[in-house]
């Protein structure tokens, strides 16, 4: 038996070959939605489910957990106690059927695909394929904002449209990969080099423009970019009316890019994206407005933005994106107050079925049934299926995969969530409000000193962005700092003197360094100045726990879930509570609020 020589000694002189980097978590998501969309899998839920679950559980480097006897009870609900792989033996023949479902995939709408997902024979961790000219197969582009050349003021806001409904159209085609709106504007007045943006942002392509004044119009010029080289692959100038449709440029725009990027079948796909468009001019502009007024992320901008999609729609009762943009901001505003508002949730769900009875394949709207779902009525199951709807109708959006991360993680799924959240930032690499998101992952799980760094870094980008302020001095107070938390929770109170979030902060930072009875001093003063009512029911919950008054806190917890206080869905892995997680009414408690029962404490802990 001839045996093999050694291998040479590493002696820093030559350098061992890279292997290629595995496919991206956007690209495999979008493979995972198209397979989930397809005619060989659309009438079979077990295996879209099945699919799902060992996708995800491996791209969150959970492979580990991909066994018989866990599969059997996470996709197919076996009793944990009662099952016997020798005698039930339907995973592995679920799993064979699977595999079979793959192949024909493949091979009859399998065409085109950046990457491939396969499960091999006798396992259950599938690999993701890289197919030939996988690169060219994923065409990734940023759309910067068009630029008013005109000298009208009036046309900047028309300019801003133009740019957020080009990307949202582009969106619309397979396999695309279209960064979101909130990094595009990101990127606004960015001037030098655009391979340094291409590289800032992960994309190979850039679409710019600009909008002139002319003679009873228009004149829209944009650009396709290269983004390695800098150079100008397509460039064309559309004219228009003053009075032409903005649907209109936008759908002839998005055509001559997709073509550009030899996107086959991209027609059909534009062509759904303008008919949800086609709406009566006077709605469409107010749907817009509304938009535009959505990505400031204020309690201001919210309300504006309820108001003028509320017209949208009394204007025109067929448009199902403004109803679905009503049900965003409805929960957008009520998820900026501290206490309860019943009517913006019944006019959040309205909103929703109103969107879906008009365009069931809409995916901002099964995005919204999912945060109801699990924020007001806390069932998590129908929260998981409406969030797998929305990334099946629209996989490249951003704000679906944000959403499904926020679920999974108040579900305490947190390697899941991460890998949502690492999705939604490929797609929208500088949206703030994401990076504090995925920072609270950290947070949530008790690395407090990873979250507080984070934090800091995304106030000192959006030193008006309140929730990464807030965030910064909680994870302070979990990082054993609650001096330093205390400064930043007093000076969010200076700033902010009508609102309970400051005071709350005070409160937690003397209770946690040991200081009872300035904590209950402030508490007593904070309440008397603004009344229980405007911390609400959740934050006061908070208050008495840090203040060891157990009774008082499980009371107030009650009263939150009474009043379907949308802060409740936080309780299973919020840090605020855990000197409440050994008492012995805690289990009974998250039961009653229909919560999942982990213990966030504990490295490794999940729900079922």
């Amino acid at each position: 038996m001839t045996r093999s020589p050694p291998a040479p000694a590493h002696d820093g002189s030559a350098t061992a070959p890279v292997p290629p980097p595995g496919p991206s978590p956007a690209l495999v998501a979008g493979e995972l939605a198209r397979i989930e969309r397809s005619s060989t899998f659309r009438r079979s839920p077990l295996h879209r489910r099945l699919l799902r679950y060992l996708v995800t559980r491996t791209l969150a480097g959970d492979a580990a957990r991909l066994k018989e006897s866990v599969i059997a009870v996470e996709v197919f609900g076996r009793d944990p106690a009662r099952f016997d792989p020798r005698h039930d033996t339907s995973v592995r023949v679920e799993a064979r059927r699977l595999r079979q479902k793959l192949e024909r995939f493949y091979v009859r709408e399998g065409d085109g695909a950046a990457v491939a997902i396969r499960l091999a024979a006798g396992g259950y961790v599938p690999a993701f394929e890289r197919r030939p000219d996988a690169a060219e197969a994923l065409a990734s582009l940023v759309v910067l904002p068009f630029v008013n050349l005109s000298g009208e003021a009036a046309l900047d806001a028309w300019c801003d449209s133009l740019t957020e409904e080009l990307i949202d159209a582009l969106v619309q085609v397979p396999g695309m990969k279209v960064v979101a709106r909130t990094t595009s504007f990101g990127l606004r007045g960015r001037s030098g080099d655009v391979r340094a943006i291409a590289r800032e942002v992960g994309v190979a392509r850039l679409v710019e423009g600009s909008v002139q004044a002319r003679a009873g119009g228009r004149r829209v010029v944009a650009q396709l970019i290269d983004g390695a080289s800098g150079l100008h692959l397509w460039s064309h100038a559309f004219e228009s009316d003053a009075g032409a449709d903005l649907a209109a440029v936008v759908h002839a725009l998005a055509r001559a890019v997709a073509r550009s990027l030899a996107r086959n079948g991209a027609g059909a796909s534009l062509d759904r994206a303008a008919q949800r468009l086609s709406a009566k001019a006077e709605a469409r502009e107010l749907y817009f407005r509304a938009k535009y007024l959505m990505g400031r992320h204020t309690p201001a901008s919210y309300r504006d933005a309820a108001a003028l999609y509320g017209e949208a729609v009394a204007a025109d009762p067929a448009f199902a994106l403004a109803w679905a943009g009503k049900a965003h901001a409805a929960i957008g505003l009520h998820g900026m107050s501290a206490t309860p508002d019943g009517a913006a949730i019944a006019q959040a769900r309205n909103a929703v079925a109103k969107a879906l009875a008009l365009d069931p394949e809409l995916g901002e709207a099964h995005a919204a049934a999912a945060t109801l779902a699990f924020a007001a009525d806390r069932d998590f199951e129908r929260a998981e299926r409406a969030s797998l709807e929305a990334i099946r109708c629209a996989p490249s959006r951003a704000y679906v995969h944000h959403s499904y991360a926020w679920t999974l993680m108040f579900a305490g799924r947190f390697a899941e969530a991460g890998h949502e959240f690492d999705v939604a930032r490929e797609l929208d690499p500088l949206d703030p409000m994401l990076r504090v998101h995925q920072a609270l992952l950290a947070f949530y799980r008790r690395d407090f000193g990873a979250a507080a760094r984070r934090f800091a870094q995304v106030a000192a980008d959006e030193p008006a962005n309140l929730v990464a302020r807030v965030l910064h001095a909680s994870a302070l107070l979990g990082a054993g700092a609650p001096d330093e938390a205390l400064a930043l929770f007093e000076a969010i109170a200076r700033d902010l003197p009508g609102d309970s979030i400051g005071p709350l902060g005070v409160v937690q930072a003397h209770a946690v360094a040991g200081r009872a009875p300035q904590a209950r001093e402030a508490l007593d003063a904070a309440v008397t100045r603004l009344g229980a009512e405007r911390f609400g029911p959740y934050r006061m919950a908070i208050a008495h726990a840090r203040l060891g008054e157990a009774g008082e806190a499980f009371a107030w917890l009650d009263r939150a879930a009474a009043a379907r206080d949308l802060n409740l869905v936080c309780l299973a892995v919020d840090p605020s509570f855990d000197a409440l997680r050994d008492d012995a009414r805690w289990p009974a408690a998250l039961a009653r609020y229909g919560l999942p029962a982990i213990d966030p404490r504990r490295p490794g802990a999940s729900a079922p």
